[in-house]
């Protein structure tokens, strides 16, 4: 059977080779213009490997994990800065731009960002047909040429086959297992050749003696209430340790303190694999079977349909087993898993019994008909009204599709990709295999959001100023400064542009992606909120032991008014010690100042040290403040604060005159931040 997420892969080894058609699909000569795009998974450093080819000079290659690329009549081929990441999925896209008879601009992008480029006379044609590997580990996915040069969006990555049109020349995909061009333009198909195959890819959870846990924030009651429920999953059993239980559990749910439920799953007869269904109440157990002898290592769907009275179970969208009569029970601490059963009998809780992998695995809270077991097969249900929780685990979101929680994964369960032959792959009942040619296949890495063919506009959001932005950016440059001189302003260019592109998503006025979560303060608690697709849902909540903003207040007050004092002692001091000229006014202002100038006169401390210490005690009232700010959310004060304490800053080298100036501008400003504060009192404070 074919998971509902695989896709095929031309696999290649070194020594192994794929030739495309019978003649050169794109005029190399250098008069025409001409793009080719594919999806690279190198599995190991290659040096000095092709990856892509026509004759001996015209080729795409690897020095270790570094792209090459060369054209006939090159001295030398080019090298990119950065290398490629092994085994994950890239895509490499060769743009060739005409400028005359023989001449062109080149340039080579990796999920759509330029790493290598050029320009290049005199290239000698090349007529030889189109070669993967040879020297190469990789594999390829949807191997696309095109008549003419790319531009723009165009340039961005693409995992689905190309729209036909009148440049595009052939497209080898592999997606179905098959060899053949599927561009409409019947070109031959391509020759495997010294062992090179194609494989199927199935990207899905890996499960070895572990488990899966829905989310408890998800609160899945089914099957705990005696209500109608459904569960399915795509599965790929492993063959058993001989150290293993015969039975290997792939869904249940049980009561944590009873015990109470039912378990769906598998039994090793020494054979094969037979279904196995065991219902838990309180006078006893119940256990139904049905022998199939599956073997294993092969790819199989399992669903289970409850309707309040009847049990219905599907294997790979057929009616296996009806079990009438059937009573669930009422459960009130009820544990969903995958993978394994839940017991007060084993060392944490759970029976982990499975040893494989699972892929589209679903909950429903209502009965499914036959023919919607088969549908789902091959569909996506998370917006289908009664799927209450849905994991696709066919890339980087392993969480619940219907709301953003992620489960808790026990033991080893981690991402992984089943690799098997096209011949285990027959596509499920009720389809057919053009219909299953690009099945929902998402490219295992988000690399067409990395990219941006066009600078993205800083966006309208509350999250921060473009000139915070610029200070997060201007922060990067330590780490941009070190790559060599070709690479720089790209990847300033694409920090900026991820960077507004994130701002645009998380802090715009709209709702936020679903999976993030989001906190405020409430009263004396502080709220988490998790955003889904039905929208922001309350993930938990924590106690606040103290009144944050009223502290925050007091803080600002106090801190404020410390500093206010301290600047009129310094005032009172340097214009009594330091500079005569105003000694009489300063010191007839007040008998603040006039106790301030006698202190001074009859102190036997040295002035510079009178005046450090006052600077101390200055930059302690102000970084007082700052924090007091912080915890108000006030952050328009926490900016004047800081840039009182640059002033202080600056008064450490000031002394006489200037020192006064500093002290008097510190004064003033104190003074409007200690009214504005005494205005701002917490309602609750």
């Amino acid at each position: 059977m074919r998971p509902m997420y695989q896709y095929g892969a031309a696999d290649v080894r070194y020594g192994q080779y794929v030739q495309l058609s019978g003649q050169c699909l794109l005029d190399l000569s250098g008069s025409s213009s001409y793009s080719i795009g594919f999806w690279l998974r190198p599995r190991a450093p290659i040096y000095d490997g092709k990856v892509l080819s026509s004759g001996p000079s015209w080729y795409v290659g690897l020095h270790g994990l570094q792209l090459t690329f060369n054209l006939p009549g090159m001295s030398s081929r080019q090298v990119s800065d950065l290398e490629l990441r092994s085994h994950e999925w890239q895509y490499i896209l060769v743009n060739f731009e005409s400028t005359g008879a023989n001449a062109g601009n080149y340039s080579v992008y990796v999920d759509g960002t330029l790493l290598i480029e050029g320009s290049q006379s005199n290239i000698a044609p090349s007529t030889t047909p189109f070669v993967l590997g040879m020297s190469c580990d990789a594999q390829y996915f949807n191997v696309a040429f095109w008549s003419a040069a790319k531009s723009g969006d165009a340039l961005k990555p693409l995992w689905d086959v190309p729209e036909q049109g009148p440049t595009l020349v052939a497209c080898y995909s592999f997606s179905d297992g098959s060899q053949t061009d599927v561009s409409g333009n019947n070109n031959a198909p391509a020759s495997f050749l010294i062992g090179a195959q194609v494989l199927m890819l199935a990207p899905a959870l890996r499960l070895v003696n572990g488990a899966v846990q829905p989310s408890p924030r998800d609160n899945l009651t089914m099957s705990a209430d005696g209500g109608p429920f459904s569960v399915q999953a795509w599965y790929f059993l492993d063959e058993p340790s001989a150290y293993q239980s015969e039975s290997h559990t792939l869904f249940s749910c049980l009561d944590a303190v009873t015990n109470q439920g039912f378990t769906l799953g598998f039994q090793w007869d020494g054979i094969g694999y037979n279904l196995q269904c065991t219902g838990y109440l309180s006078d006893g157990g119940r256990g139904w079977g049905y022998a199939l002898q599956m073997p294993p290592g092969v790819w199989h769907h399992l669903a289970a349909t409850y309707d309040g009275s009847t049990l219905m179970i599907y294997l790979d969208g057929e009616l296996a087993m009806q079990i009438p009569g059937v009573v669930q029970p009422t459960l009130t601490q009820p544990i969903w898993l995958f993978g394994a059963q839940s017991t007060t009998r084993v060392d944490g809780g759970a029976a982990n019994d499975f040893q494989g992998h699972l892929q589209a695995a679903g909950l429903w809270s209502r009965a499914l008909s036959a023919s919607e077991v088969q549908q789902y097969m091959s569909q996506d249900p998370s917006d289908v009204d009664g799927c209450v929780a849905y994991y696709a685990w066919n890339g980087i979101v392993l969480g619940n599709q219907v709301t953003g929680n992620p489960p808790v994964f026990l033991n080893t369960a981690t991402p992984d990709i089943v690799v098997t032959p096209p011949s285990d792959s027959t596509p499920p009942p009720g389809s057919v295999v053009e219909t299953q040619q690009m099945l929902l296949a998402d490219p295992p890495l988000p690399a067409a959001r990395w990219s941006f063919s066009e600078p993205v506009a800083f966006p309208e959001q509350k999250l921060l100023t473009q000139d915070q932005a610029e200070a997060v950016l201007k922060s990067l440059e330590p780490l941009v400064t070190s790559l060599p001189d070709s690479m720089r302003e790209r990847i300033r260019s694409l920090a900026r542009n991820n960077l507004y592109e994130g701002l645009a998503r998380v802090g715009s006025s709209g709702s936020p992606p679903v999976g993030a979560f989001t906190g405020q303060v409430e009263g004396n608690q502080y709220v988490y909120y998790h955003h889904t697709r039905q929208g922001r849902v309350e993930a938990g909540r924590m106690e606040l032991s103290v009144n944050t903003a009223c502290i925050g207040w007091i803080v600002t007050v106090v801190a404020t008014a410390f500093s206010l004092i301290l600047s009129a002692l310094g005032v009172g001091f340097v214009g009594a010690r330091l500079v005569s000229p105003i000694q009489k006014a300063v010191t007839e202002s007040s008998l603040l100042l006039n106790t301030v100038e006698t202190v001074a006169k009859s102190s036997t401390q040295d002035a510079g040290n009178i005046i450090r210490i006052l600077k101390a005690f200055y930059t302690a009232g102000t970084l007082g403040k700052i924090f007091g700010a912080v915890l108000t959310g006030s952050w328009w004060t926490v900016a004047i604060n800081c840039g009182l304490l640059m002033l202080q800053v600056a008064a450490l080298w000031a002394t006489g005159g200037a020192y006064l100036a500093i002290l008097i501008i510190e004064l003033a400003a104190n003074f409007a931040l200690f009214v504005y504060a005494l205005t701002q009192k917490p309602s609750n404070c």
